[in-house]
């Protein structure tokens, strides 16, 4: 890739060890390149220039702007790309892994994995850049996704007339039943409710991973979202003797949200941090102002998440295995917050400490002032 100095250049063994190291990086099919300190590229191998259908020459010693250019309208998002570009090219310590979309005859998706290139002495190179296709893989996760959309949805119905029998039973809609029948009632009853909240979760997250989830952002303060979060979920904790504790400074910016899903999102951390608590336990709700918006803290006094699983957390259908055997829920409570905090342009994440409670915490930008 360097041009060669014909009269000091290096050894012929060392000549002979880059032409190797070469072939080998051109033989991959894996498209690769790599920055220099000084944020031009000075490595690619034959996949990438191949990528770009570019004479390989073309791309040497290039800067960031000039291989964006050089991709054109290939990038799906040529601005996003070119920024996660420059910000990683000037650091020399992150390990970062995105997805880049980029068009040739079809449209293919990478996974885009790069670090920085230190030598043996520790001294910063610059920085690699992988692009693994996932096309296949992506495409598979969104046929199943379908799937699983359709499939619920041809669930809910069916799923809510039997519930609506089962209501109508228990009513005494059909006369007085024997308690040995009730229990049976119930417990099918509860089954039922389960399923149904399962099929709404999996539907409102395959909406959100389709990006066809529509917020209805008006200005709003999230301590409203709060209190009517805390009255609908009473009855779930004082059946479990959990107390609720609202902390809230007075007045707070208000922030462009949608209400019916921040409400969804407060109310499913209170439930997670209310199923999680122990009897006479307390989870307190605290709303302030930070730098960057409005922040949500929820804080429980539960048995807390192990140290390994915290990351986890938000995955779909995780369970917490830990000191804690409780179970129920859809396993999707937790990840529907996160997608629908990520939606409004916010932040979330958790805190905890075995033996010492969790803590989950959401930011929402604040609204922009008027005028």
């Amino acid at each position: 890739m360097s041009a060669r100095n014909q009269k000091t250049g290096p050894p012929r063994a060392a000549l002979a060890d880059a032409e190797v190291l070469r072939a080998v990086l051109d033989s991959a099919t894996t498209p690769a390149f790599a920055f220099g300190t000084e944020q031009r590229v000075f490595f690619y191998n034959r996949a990438f220039a191949d990528l770009l259908g570019l004479s390989p020459e073309v791309l040497q010693g290039k800067n960031v702007a000039e291989l964006v250019d050089l991709m054109g309208t290939g990038l799906v998002d040529p601005a996003g790309y070119r920024a996660r570009l420059e910000s990683l090219a000037a650091d020399g310590e992150k390990t970062s892994v995105a997805q880049v979309d980029y068009n040739t005859d079809v449209r293919l998706t990478f996974k885009e994995l790069s670090q920085p290139i230190r030598l043996s002495d520790g001294s910063l190179l610059g920085r690699l850049f992988l692009y693994l296709d996932i096309t296949r893989e992506k495409e598979i996760d969104q046929t199943k996704s379908e799937f699983i959309s359709i499939a619920s949805h041809e669930l809910r119905t069916p799923m809510t007339s039997i519930k609506g029998s089962l209501d109508l039973l228990l009513g005494g809609f059909a006369g007085d039943v024997n308690e040995e029948t009730r229990e049976l009632l119930v417990i099918a009853h509860s089954g039922c409710e389960r399923l149904i909240r399962l099929i709404n979760d999996i539907l409102d997250l395959s909406k959100i991973e389709a990006g066809k989830m529509q917020l209805r952002l008006q200005r709003m303060n999230l301590v409203d979202s709060v209190q009517r979060s805390v009255r609908t979920i009473k009855s779930y904790a004082d059946s479990l003797n959990v107390k609720l504790v609202v902390e809230a400074a007075e007045p707070l910016p208000e922030i462009l949200g949608d209400k019916d899903r921040l409400d969804q999102v407060v109310t499913n951390l209170l439930g997670n941090a209310i199923k999680f608590s122990p009897p006479e336990g307390t989870v307190t709700v605290t709303v302030r102002a930070v730098g960057e918006g409005i922040e949500c803290r929820v804080v429980d006094t539960g048995p807390g998440i192990p140290t390994d699983q915290v990351d986890r957390i938000f995955d779909k259908f995780h369970q917490v295995v830990g000191p804690s055997k409780k179970k129920g829920g859809t396993g999707l409570g937790l990840t529907i917050a996160r997608a629908l905090v990520v939606e409004h342009n916010g932040r979330i994440w958790a805190e905890s400490q075995v033996g010492r409670g969790s803590q989950f915490n959401f930011v929402i930008p604040a609204a922009p002032l008027d005028g």
